[in-house]
């Protein structure tokens, strides 16, 4: 798992495939910061079955992101990434 710094903003992708291939689906995200919150995050995509959110990452600890597809392809993708408290921290 790579770590982060406070205040930095990650790009995290899924992609959802179906049979070896890239394939369309309703997806949608949602991040799970440390202190056990959840934000709906939005979610775009480059190209058939590739879709990605720009996550805020505002407290230390880990932050969890699930890509869900709903029609399509019915996956789940988690993603975690690792905040690590730093000299500029006060929490």
């Amino acid at each position: 798992m790579a770590t982060y710094d406070t205040g930095d903003e990650v790009r995290v992708t899924a992609t959802f495939t179906s049979s070896g291939t890239n394939t369309a689906a309703t997806t949608g995200a949602t991040q799970r910061k440390p202190d056990g919150t959840t934000t709906t995050l939005s979610v775009a995509t480059d190209a058939t079955g590739i879709y990605y959110s720009d996550v805020s990452l505002d407290q230390v600890g880990v932050h969890t992101v699930k890509f869900a597809g709903t029609s399509g392809v019915i996956a789940t993708e988690v993603v975690e990434l690792e905040v690590a408290k730093n000299v500029f921290d006060h929490s």
